[in-house]
């Protein structure tokens, strides 16, 4: 065959399964769609980025605005006083007085030249304090590595000065990310101090202050410093990117393939420049802050600074040939000073296994900075838990992976869209999406709530338990789903800010409902969807189609048909079988099914529903063969619904003949329909 006519050949093929992806359409069946589309809810809040947003649209926290007050301060020659945050023992402490010892200092009341950055941001510039809130500190820590991330919690960090004097206000501001918005916190320079010394996150350089003033605005948002004990890192960490947060626990990787899966998570999500702590867990109040006969604290975060394959040195003749890898991770404590003291520690034996110029590589340096290295088998022996903040990529200018996203904001509400968990009959009474997935790929999906913590910190709100369910749905869905169809995905609800799950999906379409675990439960939710092929997401807003305007007739019933299989074909000598796929018709509408491969007895397992006018008219499925140059048909089957009544079947899927009209005139048998047909008067039940 010559090289045109192959050419040729391959084009036409691949116009025709383009063309096969889509139903095939009628002028009367495209004005349908478009009335569908009418009633569709408009897609909101997609936006395609790098990285972690757009920090210059942050709306002013509790309407404070920044420039504004600084330009009065300026104009009246005062500092300025936070109203909203007040220096009083309210803005420490919500479940007892603050201590009387407590004085609140401006910085240049506590050093004679404060510095808001005494050279530029580092890891080093967060020390814990007296508060338990490491969590925060070590997502800071990791935060301060990227400057590209800093930047943005950081606005106008050569501005935010305490020089010169005559352009000082007392007057900061950060950026903090809440939900899929940016908001711009200001505080005044006040910090508590015991001694003339701070008391909470503080550098080790006496003199800078960004640290201590970032501390004060993060729990401004919360409502007080006391509100910071006892959090998530991966929610600090979000709260200061924008990035998706995800919680691992290592005792779910104990096999030697779930490890390294788990190590090449973190691989890629380091390379990905994305932040990580990890944790020892405190069994009980009395083990938070213990340390370990190995240096490693309890209740600690630690944020990840390194995940690397390291090369050891080979021995013998061949020794350039001879090298073995061994995985390790780089932990930070925020506290300093404590360190790891096992294998792979500052200054140990193993070391003398590690070329210079992979040293080199690595950056080893044995300081008392509290960074070391260990195996990646001794920390998934002694660390519990993993906190990621993913930076998905999604630059269409890259070399690296790169993820189309979308984002919904969205919200449960009682009356309706508080259902609840799968566990309940009111289950679909949640938030509907259907998700349109363009072909076989990993999706992921998070899903973050509003926290509870910083809405409720008085009474200590705690987050819900959240999750969300995906089935299987119809072809030519368009309105809310009132049955429940193939389950195709539920993830283990959690009691955290935000969960994320990878999920390997085939193409198709599917109902996805985030929900929380017990129902009516109210609060706002970020649902956000990372695809490298892309698919789409529509809220199902409607529960039935709009009554008809004029004198149109009314929709007043819901037919579905569900085609499972077909079998029973005569091939031709050689055939295997055949390509097939199924048009349903019903009235003016129509919808089609995937193709599948080429096989004796075809699987579909898909379904259609309609919204009937004339409901007393049959449904027709033809089932078609797909060829090179002309589709074939095999045959079809039709379902009269002589009656208008309700018909809910028994859910059997049921054998029918398929018939085809020969050139004689005369029905033939060509093989078996495997469907199931239900009608509903009440198209609230499908």
């Amino acid at each position: 065959m010559s090289k045109s006519k192959v050419s040729f050949l391959e084009q036409t093929d691949k116009a025709r399964r383009e063309k096969k992806e889509r139903p095939r359409q009628t002028l009367i069946h495209i004005a349908r769609e478009r009335e569908g589309d009418r009633d569709r809810a408009p897609c909101q809040n997609r936006k395609v980025r790098m990285f972690c947003g757009d920090s210059n649209s942050a709306a002013p926290f509790k309407g404070q605005d920044y420039k504004k007050l600084r330009r009065k301060c300026l104009s009246k020659n005062k500092l300025f006083i936070d109203g909203e945050f007040p220096p009083t023992g309210s803005s420490l402490f919500f479940s007892r007085p603050a201590p009387a010892d407590i004085v609140w200092k401006r910085p240049m009341d506590i050093v004679s030249e404060p510095k808001f950055f005494l050279d530029k941001a580092s890891a080093d510039d967060f020390s814990q304090g007296i508060l338990g809130n490491c969590w925060f500190v070590a997502s800071c820590a990791c935060l301060a590595e990227d400057s590209t991330l800093w930047k943005k919690v950081v606005p106008d960090y050569r501005r935010q000065e305490f020089l010169p004097k005559s352009r000082y206000a007392g007057i900061f501001h950060f950026k903090f990310w809440r939900c899929g918005n940016w908001v711009d916190v200001v505080i005044d320079d006040y910090l508590p101090t015991r001694g003339g010394r701070l008391i909470f996150t503080h550098s080790k350089s006496k003199n800078e202050f960004w640290s201590a003033l970032l501390e004060k605005a993060y729990a401004k948002l919360f409502g007080c410093y006391e509100a910071l004990t006892a959090g998530k890192a991966r929610d600090a960490m979000v709260d200061m990117t924008g990035g998706v947060g995800e919680g691992l626990e290592v005792a779910d990787y104990t096999s030697g393939q779930s490890r390294d899966e788990l190590f090449n998570i973190l691989h890629k999500a380091k390379d990905n420049m994305s932040l990580m702590c990890a944790s020892i867990q405190a069994r009980n109040a009395s083990e938070m802050e213990m340390k370990l006969n190995v240096g490693l604290v309890r209740g600690h975060a630690y944020s990840f600074t390194g995940v690397e394959n390291v090369h050891l040195k080979g021995t013998g003749l061949f020794s350039l040939f001879n090298r073995d890898t061994i995985q390790m991770v780089r932990l930070r404590n925020p506290w300093g000073g404590t360190e790891w003291t096992g294998a792979w520690s500052d200054g140990s034996h193993e070391w003398t296994k590690v070329s210079e110029r992979e040293k080199k590589d690595l950056g080893l340096a044995f300081d008392e900075n509290g960074e070391f290295w260990m195996a990646f088998d001794d920390f998934c022996h002694y660390f519990t838990h993993i906190d990621i903040c993913h930076m998905m990529n999604t630059s269409f200018f890259t070399l690296k992976r790169s993820w189309k996203e979308i984002e919904k904001i969205g919200e449960w509400r009682r009356g309706g869209r508080a259902g609840g968990c799968g566990n309940y009959q009111s289950f679909l009474q949640n938030p509907q999406y259907l998700l349109d997935v363009a072909e076989d790929q990993e999706i992921r999906i998070s899903v973050e709530q509003e926290d509870r913590r910083s809405s409720n910190f008085r009474t200590r709100g705690e987050n819900y338990c959240i999750g969300f369910s995906i089935t299987k749905t119809d072809l030519n869905r368009k309105y809310r789903m009132h049955d429940r169809m193939e389950r195709v995905h539920a993830g283990p609800f959690v009691q955290a800010r935000s969960i994320l799950s990878r999920i390997d999906m085939k193409k198709g379409k599917y109902l996805l409902v985030p929900s929380t675990f017990e129902p009516n439960q109210e609060g706002k939710y970020l649902l956000r969807i990372y695809s490298e092929s892309g698919s789409s997401l529509r809220e199902l807003t409607k529960d039935v189609p709009s009554p008809p305007k004029m004198m149109k007739k009314p929709r007043v019933a819901a037919t579905s048909v569900y085609v499972h299989a077909a079998e029973g074909f005569t091939l031709s000598e050689g055939e295997t079988g055949i390509e097939a796929y199924c048009i349903i018709k019903c009235e003016r509408d129509q919808a089609q099914t995937s193709i599948t491969e080429k096989l004796a007895r075809p699987e579909w397992k898909e379904r259609a529903t309609f919204y009937r006018k004339k409901p007393t008219e049959p449904v027709v499925v033809e089932v078609w063969d797909d060829n090179l140059l002309k589709d074939s048909f095999v045959g079809s089957v039709t379902f009269e619904m002589s009656e208008c009544r309700d018909n809910t079947g028994d859910n059997i899927i049921r054998r029918y003949p398929l018939v085809r009209t020969n050139s004689e005139g005369t029905e033939e048998n060509r093989g078996y329909l495997w469907a199931t047909v239900k009608n509903k008067l009440n198209m609230m039940e499908m």
